[in-house]
């Protein structure tokens, strides 16, 4: 648990009492160092490979339109539209719009490693999220997230509320006008964690100390869509039936078939190997703990060369 203990300090108290409970602004002993950068974001921009759906400006809760800060890149007499053009980005910074990229471990290895290390730690999906917002500036009204958030400060500060969690599953994740009263209204400075339960509406406001940028790590916890998919998956399993059955004495034999095989197979499920099927640990998806070194082009040309 080392890296939650990096997030939260000593684990033990915070999943007791927090996790999946309450909010609450974290001051760990020993945080983490900075996965991502703001150099880091400058660099993905200036090499003109990022594009939509990786990032996303908004304002106010409303998103700009994708061609008011993209443009197109014309290859093999080919048009692709959607990369990131940083000039119009930073043109509606400049203005108070944020700017989200999303998944940024599927192009960032520090976040891609941090990311693997947590999920395996709580033996769920973990992805990555970046926020810069604008002093005195507002990216989202209050809205809930379908995930537990450490959200990581990383530079600047940013006004946060957040309101109680559901009492039950009956909500839908995205705006919520009606959020309730504040539970927590706290401020996070550069070094510090914020927690956030799944389903808490939360809204924040860049502090007017200079641009805020942080880290939000979402924990994704398993739902009844999880469980569908998991019950088709293993209904399916085995299942093997002609794709076009030719006469109407066909298609009945063919649709016996199918209710005895389902039949079969939900005869031997439980719910707790339902649930079991949507609890798996991820895998890393970095080198370090592959069997083999991971491959790059630069140990690729250093073998070839021995």
């Amino acid at each position: 648990m080392e890296t939650l203990r990096s997030l939260v300090g000593d684990p033990a108290p915070f999943l007791a009492t927090a996790w999946r409970r309450e909010a609450c602004l974290l001051r760990p002993p020993a945080p983490l160092a900075p996965p991502v950068t703001l150099a880091d974001v400058d660099a993905v921009l200036a090499s003109g490979l990022l594009r939509i759906p990786y990032l996303e400006l908004v304002s106010q809760g409303k998103a700009l339109e994708q061609g008011d800060y993209t443009s197109a890149h014309h290859l093999i007499d080919r048009s692709f539209r959607g990369y990131a053009d940083t000039a119009k980005v930073m043109h509606h910074l400049d203005a108070g719009a944020t700017l989200l990229m999303r998944n940024i471990e599927h192009w960032h290895s520090g976040a891609a490693a941090l990311v693997d290390r947590l999920g395996a730690e709580l033996g769920r999906g973990v992805e990555a999220f970046l926020f810069v917002t604008p002093p005195g500036q507002q990216g989202f009204g209050p809205h809930r997230d379908d995930a537990d958030v450490f959200v990581l400060q990383l530079h600047g500060s940013k006004r946060w509320q957040i309101h109680a969690i559901p009492d039950d599953g009956r909500w839908q994740a995205g705006p919520e006008p009606d959020p309730g009263p504040v539970q927590l209204e706290a401020t996070a400075h550069a070094g510090e964690v914020l927690y956030i339960p799944r389903g808490a509406p939360h809204s924040a406001v860049g502090h007017t100390d200079g641009l805020s940028f942080h880290l939000s790590l979402t924990v994704r916890q398993p739902g009844a869509a999880d469980l569908r998919t998991a019950l088709t998956r293993h209904l399916d399993d085995g299942l093997d039936l002609p794709p076009l059955p030719v006469d109407p004495v066909e298609l009945r034999r063919t649709a016996a078939a199918l209710l005895d095989h389902y039949r079969e197979r939900l005869a031997g499920l439980t719910p707790e190997a339902l649930c079991a099927a949507v609890e798996t640990v991820p895998q890393p998806r970095t080198g370090a703990a592959s069997p083999e070194p991971h491959r790059t082009l630069t140990n690729l040309a250093a073998a070839l060369r021995n």
